[in-house]
C-alpha cells in the first residue's frame, strides 16, 4: 500500500470516528435537554404551590445556572 493510500485510509478512520463521537456528544446532549426539560416542568409545577418567594427564588436560580451551564457545554461541544 502507498503512503498516499494510508493516508487516505488514516483519514477515513478519523472521519468515521469524528462522526461516532459526533453521534454521542449530540446523544449527551439531548439527555441533558431532557434532563433540563423535565427540571423545568417540575420547577413549574412547583411554584404552583404555596411557596415562599426566597424558595422560588433559589430553585430559578439553580435552575438558570444548570441551564446556562448546559447550554455553553452544547456550544463548546458544537465549537
Amino acid at each position: 500500500m502507498s503512503d498516499f493510500d494510508d493516508w487516505v485510509a488514516d483519514l477515513k478512520q478519523k472521519r468515521d470516528e469524528l462522526k461516532v463521537k459526533l453521534h454521542l456528544a449530540s446523544k449527551d446532549a439531548e439527555d441533558e435537554w431532557d434532563d433540563l426539560v423535565s427540571d423545568w416542568d417540575k420547577f413549574v409545577r412547583e411554584t404552583q404551590l404555596d411557596k415562599s418567594a426566597e424558595e422560588v427564588g433559589e430553585a430559578a436560580k439553580e435552575l438558570g445556572l444548570r441551564m446556562k451551564a448546559a447550554f455553553d457545554r452544547m456550544k463548546q461541544a458544537k465549537d
